[in-house]
C-alpha cells in the first residue's frame, strides 16, 4: 500500500501570463508598409498555481505453480485539487477567458494482470497474458461554478454550441445536450423537461431540456497478449477491447444533415434515407452520440529463426525473418472511421470525432542477423 502527495505553490507557468498572438485584424499601416499587430487571446492570472494530487494505492502481487501463473491486483484513489481549467472571467477584461484553479476531481481505479506459461516443452512454449483496467473519474467540486462548458461543436449554425459540461457528480468527458427521440413530420423531436420532469416532446429544445447524454470514458479496458514459439517459428499478437465509451460524431452531424442537399455541400449517402425535411437544420443532440466500444487487433507478428550456413558465417550465428501487421482490424458498431479518436475542442474535452484521418494499417517485413 502507498500514499503520496504532489504539488507546489509555483506560479511560473505560461498559463498565468497574458497571451498575445499575431492577428491580421490588428494590423497597422506605416506609410506603404503593412505591419501585423498582436492581440490578447487569454487574460493573465497572477494567482495561478500548480494542481495538487494525493494518491492512495493498494497492490498485491502473486505467483502460483512455481510462477507459471503470476499477476497483480491494484486499487487506487487519486484526488486532484486546484484543477487548471479555462473559465470565463468578469468583464470588462482584456479577454473573456483565462486559466484558474477550479475545483476537485477524483479518480478511482482497479487494475488486474494475469500472466501464464501455458506450455513449456523442449521445442514448444506458449505464454499469454491479460490486463484488465476499470477507472471511474468524478468531478467532486467546481467552487463558485455550477458547471463549465467545453467541447466546441463545429458546423454551420453551431456557433457557441458546446458538446460537454464539466459538472459536479459527473465524469470529465460528459456529453450534455437534448435527447433525440425521432422525426415527426420532417422535424427532429426531443424530450421536453420542466423542472427535471419529462413533459413530452419538443422540436425546439431549450436549456431545461439539456441533460447528460453520454460519457467518453470506457467502462473497462481489456488487453490480451500471446506469444508462441515452436522450433524456429514464433508468433505473437496483441489485442485490446474497450467497452462502454461514447463518441460524438461531429463529422456526421455536419455531413449527415439532409439540408446539405439544398446547399451544394458534401453529404453522406445515408442522409438521403432520413425522414428529416430538407429545410431541417443540424441540431446537436444525442442523435450524434454513438457507442464507441471496439475490439482492435493492435499487432500480429510471425517470424522464423534459423542458423546461417557455415559458408556465410561462423557457427552459432542466426538470422530471423519476420512479417508484422499493425492495426489489422477493428470490430465496432461506430459509424465513423475509428472510435478511438479525439479532436481537441476545449479544456478537458474527450471523445470528439471531427474530420479525423483514419488510423493507418501498416505491414512490415524484415530480416535480423546475429553474428
Amino acid at each position: 500500500a502507498g500514499w503520496g502527495k504532489q504539488g507546489n505553490e509555483a506560479v511560473d507557468t505560461y498559463a498565468s501570463l497574458l497571451l498575445l498572438q499575431p492577428s491580421d485584424g490588428d494590423s497597422y499601416s506605416f506609410g506603404d508598409t503593412k505591419t501585423v499587430g498582436v492581440a490578447a487571446t487569454r487574460a493573465a492570472n497572477p494567482d495561478l498555481k500548480w494542481e495538487e494530487t494525493e494518491q492512495f494505492n493498494v497492490a498485491v502481487d502473486y505467483g502460483l505453480l512455481d510462477n507459471r501463473i503470476s499477476g497483480s491486483f491494484e486499487y487506487y484513489v487519486k484526488n486532484t485539487s486546484d484543477l487548471l481549467l479555462e473559465v470565463n472571467v468578469p468583464q470588462p477584461a482584456v479577454q473573456e477567458k483565462r486559466f484558474e484553479n477550479v475545483g476537485k476531481v477524483r479518480n478511482k481505479g482497479l487494475e488486474a494482470a494475469l500472466d501464464a506459461l501455458l506450455i513449456t516443452q523442449s521445442n514448444l512454449t506458449w505464454q499469454a497474458g491479460l490486463v484488465f483496467t476499470a477507472e471511474k473519474n468524478e468531478v467532486v467540486d467546481l467552487g463558485e461554478f455550477e458547471f463549465i462548458t467545453s467541447g466546441e461543436v463545429s458546423g454551420q449554425g453551431q456557433s457557441g454550441t458546446k458538446s460537454q459540461r464539466i459538472l459536479p457528480g459527473f465524469a470529465l468527458g460528459t456529453f450534455y445536450g437534448p435527447e433525440f427521440v425521432g422525426v415527426e413530420g420532417g422535424e427532429q423531436m426531443f424530450n421536453n423537461y420542466v423542472d427535471g420532469v419529462l413533459m413530452g416532446t419538443t422540436s425546439d429544445p431549450e436549456a431545461d431540456d439539456f441533460v447528460p447524454i453520454g460519457d467518453a470514458n470506457p467502462d473497462f479496458t481489456l488487453g490480451l497478449r500471446s506469444q508462441l514459439t515452436w522450433g524456429g517459428f514464433d508468433a505473437s499478437f496483441i489485442a485490446r477491447w474497450e467497452q462502454g465509451r461514447d463518441v460524438f460524431n461531429n463529422t456526421a452531424l455536419i455531413h449527415g444533415a439532409r439540408s446539405n442537399v439544398k446547399q451544394g455541400k458534401n453529404f453522406l449517402r445515408s442522409s438521403l434515407d432520413d425522414e428529416d425535411s430538407v429545410d431541417e437544420p443540424a441540431i446537436y443532440s444525442s442523435r450524434w452520440i454513438e457507442d464507441g466500444s471496439f475490439l482492435r487487433l493492435q499487432n500480429i507478428t510471425v517470424g522464423y529463426t534459423f542458423e546461417l550456413p557455415a559458408l556465410l558465417a561462423g557457427a552459432g550465428n542466426t538470422a530471423r525473418v519476420y512479417v508484422s501487421a499493425d492495426n489489422l482490424f477493428v470490430l465496432t458498431g461506430y459509424s465513423g472511421y475509428d472510435p478511438e479518436v479525439h479532436t481537441q475542442f476545449g479544456v478537458a474535452s474527450r471523445g470528439i470525432d471531427y474530420l479525423s484521418y483514419p488510423r493507418a494499417r501498416t505491414f512490415t517485413t524484415g530480416v535480423r542477423l546475429s553474428f
